[in-house]
């Protein structure tokens, strides 16, 4: 058996759709024989994992999955493994090292967080 890293996205409505479109990126660990079972069961997964529910305003949300746009075989698993890689190509880098740092200020919150639970 082989470990694959898939890219699942997902489309997020709520109530009518009047919203700024929203899409859910997940990484998912599948362990399978070969590429086309590795894929396979990431579809299943995404499929499964499809919900609707009501949200606090009473609203219909449903999560639709789209499909699985990444899937690569991990070669190794150990400590410092890189186990996904993307090149990200924008039109301004200052907003994309912007948006950067937002992200890396939501992970130090998560661990302050974290430790204040401890």
């Amino acid at each position: 058996m082989e470990w694959f890293i898939a890219k699942l996205v997902y489309q997020i409505q709520s109530g009518e759709g009047n919203h700024q479109p929203q899409f859910d990126e997940q990484l998912r660990l599948i362990q399978a024989a070969d590429f086309s079972a590795a894929l396979s069961k990431a579809k299943e997964v995404g499929f499964d994992q499809q919900t609707t529910f009501l949200n606090v305003k009473k609203e219909l949300v449903n999560w639709r999955f789209i499909d699985v746009v990444a899937l690569d075989k991990i070669q190794s698993m150990s400590d410092k493994s890189e186990v996904y890689s993307q090149i990200v190509e924008t039109e301004s880098a200052s907003d994309y090292l912007n948006d950067l740092k937002i992200r890396a200020r939501k992970v130090r919150r998560q661990l302050i967080q974290l430790e204040h639970y401890i």
